[in-house]
């Protein structure tokens, strides 16, 4: 597995006050703005995958615009904040999965959802190529991640004293990603970029949609026994 241990440890160890304080360091704002990005980017019959749910926050924004969404996280103490959560809509099923290799049959989802999950594993492409292998031919995924990108320096230092404030160390692999680098990330993964934004006031989201190939998007997707 190209990810580490740590990696999972240092969210669930966060999980209790985990929504408190993000919304204490990036403002409750920018989550506005990301929900009015992603609720357009699902259709009613879509089946969905959630990687990363964490405690469930973004996944109750599409879960009444999806017929049925997955959502998953490895550390067990965010699933179980995300069940109570998410308890309420009938379309919503919350497991255990490892965004790297995941227990689903290859061509299973008409999309995945990836919010705040890009930026901070090891390696981001084999996360998207896993992704890819359980989305149908022409699926999608859909990404949204908190970045300082192309905030003043003087906001992005209050940024990070309010993180090391409430998580007192930066997450293990951690990285503020551009749009621009964030459709590299995709495109190395093997996927057709349709759209990337910038989005937010003071604290900024980069957005990207992408899209698997008709052909089932080659090696990349097909996972191996």
């Amino acid at each position: 597995m190209p990810g580490s241990e740590e990696e999972y440890r240092y969210w669930g160890e966060r999980a209790n006050t985990h929504d408190d304080d993000v919304l204490y360091i990036v403002g409750h704002t920018i989550n506005q703005k990301i929900e009015g990005w992603l609720i357009n980017q699902f259709k009613d019959t879509d089946v969905v995958l959630e990687l990363g749910c964490g405690t469930g926050i973004f996944s109750e924004m599409i879960a009444d615009r999806v017929e049925r969404l997955i959502a998953t996280d490895l550390a067990e103490e965010m699933i179980e904040l995300a069940m109570e959560k998410l308890g309420q809509y009938g379309n919503v099923k919350v497991q255990v999965e490892d965004c790297y290799d995941t227990s689903f049959e290859d061509n299973t989802f008409d999309a995945v959802l990836l919010v705040n999950l890009i930026h901070i594993v090891k390696d981001p492409v084999a996360v998207l190529r896993e992704s890819g292998r359980v989305l149908k031919n022409d699926g999608r995924i859909v990404i949204a991640d908190y970045t300082g990108y192309e905030m003043p320096p003087s906001s992005q230092i209050n940024l990070g004293v309010r993180y090391i404030e409430k998580f007192h160390s930066p997450a293990p692999y951690n990285r503020l990603l551009s749009p621009d680098e964030l459709a590299e990330i995709a495109k190395e993964a093997g996927f057709a970029v349709e759209e990337t934004k910038l989005i937010g006031e003071d604290t900024k989201a980069v957005c990207l949609r992408c899209r698997k190939a008709r052909n089932g998007g080659g090696q990349y997707f097909r996972k191996e026994v």
